[in-house]
C-alpha cells in the first residue's frame, strides 16, 4: 500500500517519530480527509480519539474551518506549500487558541500532490507576551511624548493638562484619563480635565470619599480598583465603565500633592507591573512639571530682587546682546577690569574691551557659542583696561524667552589667587613626592646593609613589580604605592639578627620563625609614618597568599590588598633568581615555573600573567642581568 509513494513500513518509521513530536501534525489525502494524526494534534485540539477520527474531513471536526480548506485546496493545485500562517483558531472545546501553521504538499513520485502535510505551533504564549509588549510600547511612548510636551510648554497649565490626556488616550493606552488638580495646602478641588468627560461629569463623581481614596496615604500613591468595587462603596461612575479598573496616583512632588490622575484600563488587560511603574513615573513627570509651571511664576514675581543682585553681586557680570554687544554690567566687572564707569562699556564689544590679540579668537568662539544657546564654563586668562592679564573663570549663559535668544550673561570671576595657590601646591606636591622618594630609598638603603645577600634585592623587586602594575593598567597612584611598598617591603629584616640572615645552611625552626616576624616588624615600623599610599599594610601581606597559607595574618584572596599581592609575585620571581646564604640562584626559569604553577591558588592571576607578558617580551630582563648572566 502506497501513500503519496511512501510504502508502508517507512511510513510506519516515520510516525512513530512524529507521534512523539511536541509540535502537531496532521495528514489529509487530495480530498482533505484526515489520513493520520499525531497525539500532540488530538490533545491540544481537543480532539476525539484518533480511530474516531480517520477520514474525516477538516470542517467535520473544526468550526470556522472555511479558510482552512480553502489552504488545502491552494496547496494540492499549485503544489507549493504556504508557510508561516497566524491565525487565531476556536477548538472544539471552545477555547481560543494561537496557531502558526505551515502546510506542505505531500508528493508523489510522478510529482503529483497525494495530499498536504500540516505542521501546527501553538503561540498563544508567546502572542499574549507580543500583546502585553505592544502595550507597553504604547504606554512607554505616551510617556515619552508627554515628557517631549513638558519641555516645550508655553502656554501654561490648562493647556498641558489638556494635551496630557490627549496624548494617552488618543494613543490608545487608555480608555480614559481624568486629572484631578487639589490646592496643595487646603486639598480643595480647583479644576478637572478630560478628553472623555464633561467637568460636570467628572465632578458629579468626585465626592469628598471618592477624592480621599485616590488621595490616600499609601506607600507609593498607587491605587487600582474594580468599578464593581467603587459601586459597592457608594461612589457613582458611569455605566460604561463596568467590568473595567480604574488606576491612579497622587500627583506629588516633594511634600506638594497638586492631585491625581486616573485612568480606566482597556477590558481584558490586566496591569503589569511594569505598567504601573510608567504610570506611577507618569505621575511624578506631570507634578514636577506643575512644580516647575508654579516656579516659573515665582521667577516672574522675583524679577526685583535679580535686578537688585545684578547690581551687588562680587563677580563681574555683563549682559550682553546676542551678537557680543554689551547692554548692562555691574560694578563689580569693572572693578576686576579696571573700568572706571559701566559708561566705558556700555556699547561695545565685550571680546574687545577683555581680550588681547592672543585670546581674541578663543574670547569670540565662546560668545558665539553662547549666542547658539550653548552654556559655556572656561578658565582662561583676559586683559584689563591697562593691559595687565589675569587669570578668570567665565561662565556663559544664554538667555532665552520663548524659545528665542534674548541675550547673555557673561559672568567673570577674577581667580588669579586661586592660580597662584594651584601652582605653588603642585610645586609643593612635586617636592613632596620627591621627599617621600627620598626617604624610602633611604629607608631601603639602610635595612641592606645588614643583609649582604638581599643587597639590591629590594630594588630589583621594586622595578619588576612596577612594570607588572603598569602592565595591569593600574592607576599612576596606585603604581607609586607598588613601587614604594615593594622598595621597603623587607625592612623589617632589621629586627632579625644578622646572624640568621646571612646563615649559609638551613634555618631551624625557631630561627625560621623569628625571620617570619620581618613582615609585622616592618608595619611596626612604617606605621606611623603619613605616606600618600598605604605602605604600611602592603608591606605587612607581602608574604600572604590567595589559599590562606601566607603569614602573618593567614589573608585569603580579595583581602589581600592588590599591591600587595603583586609584590608577591615579583617577589618570589626575583628570590628564587638570586643567590641565597644558603643556596646558589635557581634562575629565572624556575621562578617563573614556580609562579605558574601557583597561579589562581598561591598567587593573582592577573599578577602572573603580567610578570611572564613581561619576560616574555624581555621588558625586565635588564633588571636581572647582574644576577642571572
Amino acid at each position: 500500500m502506497f501513500l503519496g509513494g511512501i510504502r508502508v513500513w517507512d511510513m510506519e518509521t516515520l510516525l512513530i517519530l512524529i507521534d512523539s513530536s511536541p509540535f502537531m501534525v496532521l495528514f489529509k489525502d487530495r480530498q482533505g480527509r484526515w489520513i493520520w494524526m499525531n497525539q500532540s494534534f488530538i490533545k491540544e485540539m481537543d480532539l476525539p480519539p484518533r480511530e474516531e477520527i480517520l477520514g474525516k474531513h477538516t470542517q467535520d471536526l473544526l468550526p470556522e474551518s472555511k479558510d482552512l480548506c480553502r489552504e488545502d485546496r491552494e496547496v494540492v493545485a499549485r503544489g507549493e506549500p504556504l508557510l508561516g500562517l497566524l491565525r487565531k483558531v476556536t477548538l472544539p472545546s471552545g477555547r481560543k487558541r494561537w496557531h502558526l501553521t505551515d502546510k506542505i504538499p505531500i508528493k508523489t513520485p510522478g510529482n503529483g500532490v497525494a495530499g498536504v502535510a500540516v505542521f501546527i505551533r501553538d503561540v498563544t504564549e508567546q502572542r499574549e507576551a507580543q500583546r502585553k509588549l505592544e502595550r507597553l510600547n504604547r504606554v512607554l511612548e505616551a510617556v515619552l511624548d508627554v515628557n517631549q510636551l513638558m519641555v516645550r510648554e508655553k502656554l501654561g497649565r490648562n493647556h498641558l493638562l489638556n494635551e496630557i490626556c490627549g496624548i494617552l488616550v488618543k494613543g490608545q493606552c487608555y480608555e480614559s484619563v481624568w486629572i484631578i488638580l487639589l490646592d496643595p495646602q487646603t486639598g480643595y478641588l480647583l479644576d478637572v480635565f478630560s478628553l472623555t468627560e464633561t467637568k460636570a461629569e467628572i465632578k458629579r463623581c468626585l465626592s469628598p470619599q471618592f477624592v480621599s481614596h485616590l488621595t490616600m496615604d499609601s506607600k507609593d500613591g498607587f491605587s487600582a480598583i474594580k468599578y464593581e468595587d467603587l459601586l459597592r462603596k457608594g461612589w457613582q461612575l458611569p455605566k460604561r465603565y463596568t467590568g473595567k479598573v480604574l488606576i491612579s496616583s497622587r500627583l506629588e512632588h516633594g511634600k506638594k500633592t497638586y492631585g491625581v490622575i486616573c485612568a480606566s484600563l482597556p477590558r481584558n488587560v490586566e496591569l503589569e507591573i511594569k505598567e504601573k511603574d510608567l504610570f506611577l513615573t507618569l505621575a511624578n513627570d506631570i507634578a514636577y512639571a506643575l512644580h516647575k509651571l508654579d516656579d516659573r511664576d515665582e521667577l516672574r514675581r522675583e524679577k526685583i530682587f535679580w535686578e537688585k543682585l545684578f547690581n551687588v553681586s562680587p563677580e563681574g557680570v555683563v549682559l550682553c546682546a546676542p551678537d557680543g554687544r554689551v547692554l548692562r554690567v555691574n560694578n563689580a566687572f569693572c572693578h576686576i577690569f579696571r573700568f572706571s564707569s559701566p559708561e566705558e562699556v556700555i556699547g561695545k564689544n565685550i571680546d574687545s574691551i577683555v581680550a588681547d590679540e592672543i585670546t581674541f579668537e578663543e574670547a569670540r568662539s565662546f560668545t558665539e557659542a553662547a549666542a547658539r544657546g550653548e552654556r559655556v564654563s572656561v578658565e582662561s586668562v583676559r586683559q584689563r583696561v591697562d593691559g595687565t592679564l589675569i587669570d578668570v573663570s567665565i561662565l556663559g549663559i544664554p538667555i532665552k524667552i520663548d524659545e528665542n535668544l534674548a541675550g547673555i550673561y557673561a559672568i567673570y570671576r577674577d581667580i588669579t589667587d586661586k592660580k597662584m595657590y594651584e601652582r605653588a601646591m603642585k610645586e609643593n606636591i612635586a617636592t613632596l613626592s620627591h621627599v617621600w622618594r627620598q626617604t624610602i630609598e633611604l629607608i631601603a638603603s639602610v635595612s641592606e646593609l645588614r643583609d649582604p645577600y638581599t643587597a639590591g634585592h629590594q630594588k630589583r623587586v621594586a622595578g619588576l613589580a612596577k612594570f607588572m602594575a603598569m602592565k595591569m593598567e593600574l592607576s599612576p597612584k596606585s603604581v607609586d604605592a607598588v613601587e614604594m611598598a615593594s622598595l621597603v617591603h623587607d625592612v623589617g629584616k632589621i629586627k632579625v639578627p644578622a646572624e640568621i640572615l646571612s646563615k649559609p645552611g638551613p634555618l631551624d625552626e625557631v630561627e625560621y620563625l623569628l625571620v617570619k616576624t620581618h613582615p609585622q616588624a616592618g608595619y611596626n615600623l612604617l606605621k606611623d609614618i603619613d605616606f600618600p599610599w598605604p605602605v604600611a599594610e602592603i608591606v605587612l601581606q607581602h608574604h600572604e597568599r590567595l589559599d590562606g597559607s601566607g603569614y602573618p595574618q593567614g589573608l585569603k584572596g580579595k583581602e589581600i590588598l592588590q599591591e600587595a599581592r603583586i609584590i608577591a609575585v615579583a617577589d618570589v620571581v626575583e628570590a628564587m633568581a638570586s643567590d641565597r646564604p644558603y643556596r646558589k640562584a635557581l634562575g629565572i626559569e624556575a621562578a617563573l615555573k614556580e609562579i605558574k604553577r601557583g597561579r589562581g591558588t598561591l598567587y593573582d592571576e592577573e599578577a602572573v600573567d603580567a610578570c611572564l607578558a613581561l619576560f616574555e617580551e624581555g621588558l625586565v630582563i635588564p633588571l636581572f642581568e647582574k644576577v642571572i648572566f
